[in-house]
């Protein structure tokens, strides 16, 4: 650092470095370290002097990291986290740990995240129990908080006081149709498909969150003809009718390899979906529910 003291360095700017960091906005750091607003603006302040770089810079409504910044982030997270193996309690052993997480995932999901739970309590950590859970767009952030979930996969952005969330990268949307579908090895055109119906899987009447803002954007969201919350009802439906069913290319990949469905490629300008991984200030160094952090993290990336 420009010359800094370690002696008399406050690590307490190191938490507000690496919420700005993550949040690129005051207001939302702030409320990442339960502080003020002017409390991190001067710890901000204060940081910038020490290291004699501004760190962050506007750009509309954002703070973007500079060159220095973006040096020194990987090293203060480590920083930080290794503080919190310190300091914490208990350690944590997969393998002799009874552990119990309590993850809200929607189906789709947990389509995805079984195999992995399975192959944990199948191997490295046998004595782990999974409690999974729906939840709502209104008040998960809610029960982050009280403890009636541990941790949120999502595509929902999440700024509420004490929410920490994490994006696991971006993923296209694609087309799911049955094998030998019109649309089996071609490239529709745009007004082919808009043409087309579609299959949702929804909570309601309607798609819900950002796959639904990204449909109506395309024109296309009046083509719902069929709309369930069971995701054990798709495959049959798709295997059985000429409807497509629009999801990211993970969930495809996922329902491709345990039926007779293709992938077709969506010919429409529709935003990627970035899931997220979202938990509470209150599990935030608690080292079983780190760890099972990461591991859903790198399920989902890979």
């Amino acid at each position: 650092m420009h010359g800094v003291h370690i002696e008399n360095f406050d690590l307490n700017l190191l938490r507000v470095f690496d919420a700005m960091f993550a949040e690129r906005n005051v207001t939302r750091a702030a409320r990442r370290v339960f502080l003020s607003q002017p409390a991190v603006s001067h710890a901000l302040a204060r940081l910038r002097k020490e290291v004699g770089d501004p760190l962050f810079v506007r750009a509309g409504n954002e703070m973007i990291a500079t060159k220095k910044a973006l040096a020194l982030a990987p090293g203060i997270r480590s920083v930080l986290d290794q503080l919190g193996e310190l300091l914490s309690d208990a350690a944590f052993d997969p393998k002799t740990s009874a552990a119990i997480f309590r993850i809200g995932i929607s189906d789709l999901s947990e389509y995805i995240l079984a195999p992995l739970f399975v192959r944990l309590m199948s191997g490295e950590a046998p004595h782990l129990r999974f409690h999974i859970n729906s939840f709502s767009a209104l008040d998960y952030e809610a029960q982050l908080a009280s403890g009636a979930l541990d941790v949120v996969v999502s595509v929902y952005q999440s700024a509420g006081p004490g929410i920490h969330s994490r994006s696991t990268g971006t993923e296209k949307l694609v087309a799911i149709v049955r094998n030998g579908h019109p649309f089996t090895g071609k490239r529709p055109s745009a007004l082919q498909f808009k043409r087309a119906r579609l299959l949702a899987v929804a909570r309601s009447d309607r798609i819900e969150g950002q796959l639904q803002r990204s449909l109506q954007e395309a024109g296309i969201a009046g083509q719902v003809a069929y709309s369930t919350p069971h995701l054990f009802a798709v495959p049959r439906i798709l295997e059985n009718t000429d409807l497509l069913l629009i999801q990211s290319a993970g969930v495809a990949k996922a329902l491709c390899a345990g039926y007779p469905l293709s992938v077709v490629r969506v010919p429409l300008r529709l935003p990627p979906v970035e899931p997220q991984v979202t938990w509470h200030e209150r599990t935030h160094r608690d080292p079983a529910q780190r760890w099972m952090r990461e591991r859903i993290m790198e399920a989902i990336r890979s």
